[in-house]
């Protein structure tokens, strides 16, 4: 009370007392309400994609190239750029698939292998099938060396991959005497394409290739289908062929010294067996029977229309 009487008499020594307006009773307050901040909103985790292609699955390149990368992001180092109609393969992945848009294409950055190289890749470019095979293969045969893409280092699980496995089949190539030898065939039944490869070592080290499809040849135009006039003019000259009816009926047996000598070396690289075709007349045919050798010039050999029926390309190299 000393300290508000105190105060009054200050104020009004100084001019500014006024008198003091009676204090309404405070009303007591109410608690405030309680706040409760409302719960943040969590939006629901995305799924995890799914992988499009399990690791494992063999793929090709159905793009002009597809960039290979470090990591999954347009931002990661680049690694390589693979060609088209290149095989690779899913690996297994660490991290959850990361989806990718590039223009009107979706899909996913893919953990993959080619070659030596490991690394991300755009799977809106990739396709199972592979390639067709009549635009991939060059149908080309080197004696000695490969047909087409068979080469002595062709192992099985190569032709699978190489040719697909539904064309690649198991069976049996006769040798003569009731005796059998286990082949691969590829394209069976198909006389365009027809193969079969023998083994040295079974499914993992192949010896020859007999070659049965008419789109196969040789780099001088050499292969089934081929007629003995336009083997005659590859040779530059006769060839020499064992007569028909007996174990190697229709064998050529000698490019006598003309320009198929060189790389188509019969026995060592190559063998090619000729056939006739209808229509000829039965004694022109029986001219040419017998165990010994006959030569393209005689006038029977021209009237059987005789063509190459087989060839066997040996693997050496």
């Amino acid at each position: 009370m000393l300290v508000i009487a105190a105060t009054l008499l200050v104020a009004a020594a100084l001019g500014q007392a006024e008198p003091l307006e009676a204090l309404e009773p405070l009303e007591p307050l109410e608690p405030p309400a309680e706040t409760v901040s409302p719960a943040p909103s969590i939006e629901p985790a995305a799924p995890a994609l799914d992988p499009k292609f399990l690791p494992g699955t063999v793929l090709y390149v159905n793009a002009t190239s597809l960039a290979l990368r470090t990591g999954p992001s347009l931002e990661a180092a680049l690694i390589k750029y693979i060609p088209k109609d290149e095989r690779i393969v899913a690996l297994p992945d660490v991290i959850d698939p990361v989806p990718l848009e590039v223009g009107t294409r979706k899909g996913q950055w893919l953990y993959v292998q080619h070659g030596q190289h490991k690394g991300y890749v755009f799977d809106a470019y990739l396709v199972q099938a592979p390639p067709s095979l009549d635009e991939q293969l060059d149908w080309l045969c080197l004696p000695g060396k490969r047909v087409g893409p068979i080469t002595p280092k062709t192992t099985y699980k190569d032709l699978l991959l190489i040719f697909g496995e539904v064309n690649v089949t198991d069976t049996r190539i006769p040798m003569g005497n009731d005796t059998y030898e286990k082949g691969t065939a590829i394209f069976s039944g198909d006389a365009a394409r027809q193969l079969i490869v023998q083994w040295e070592i079974p499914r993992v080290k192949p010896k020859a290739v007999v070659v049965g499809g008419t789109q196969w040849h040789t780099a001088d135009g050499i292969g089934p289908g081929k007629r003995l006039t336009s083997i005659v003019k590859s040779n530059g000259g006769p060839i020499s062929f064992a007569g028909f009816e007996w174990q190697y009926a229709g064998f050529i047996t000698s490019w006598r010294g003309g320009k198929l000598e060189k790389d188509h070396r019969l026995r060592d690289n190559i063998m090619a067996y000729l056939a006739p075709q209808e229509p000829y007349l039965p004694e022109d045919y029986k001219a040419l029977t017998g165990d010994r050798e006959f030569s393209s010039d005689q006038p029977e050999a021209g009237r059987l229309n005789l063509h190459i029926t087989t060839m066997t390309i040996m693997l050496n190299e």
